[in-house]
């Protein structure tokens, strides 16, 4: 996978993909070759300038349902915006807000946005 640093969200459904090589899309031609070889040779690759997001990646508490949802909702969405887009009910919307205000520790939604976009969540 290639990836920019800073993007643990990203990083995340990754590894939940079963990705094996990560490397930082501003790597030289020589780094990535390198990267591609272990990986077909069934090794894992991490870019050393992507190894402290892949940690952090694997500290995020929230789910990939969550984070679209937080995704659409850092951007603007409305609740019933982001049950159409979702094709969930209002109320399954506002569950899932709930647990994303508790999981980040925030004090109410647009906290829970703002700690999760510091993280690089969304």
């Amino acid at each position: 996978m290639l990836a920019t640093s800073c993007r643990p969200g990203v990083l995340r459904r990754a590894v939940q993909a079963k990705a094996l090589g990560f490397v930082n899309k501003d790597a030289s031609p020589a780094l990535l070759l390198n990267a591609i070889r272990l990986v077909a040779a069934g090794k894992r690759y991490v870019d050393a300038s992507l190894a402290l997001d892949l940690v952090q990646a694997a500290d995020m508490p929230l789910t990939p349902r969550e984070l679209s949802v937080l995704a659409l909702a850092s951007d603007g969405a409305s609740v019933p915006e982001t049950a159409r887009t979702l094709q969930l009910s209002k109320g399954t919307v506002r569950n899932y807000m709930s647990a994303i205000t508790r999981k980040t520790n925030a004090r109410n939604w647009s906290d829970a946005v703002r700690i999760s976009q510091g993280a690089g969540w969304v």
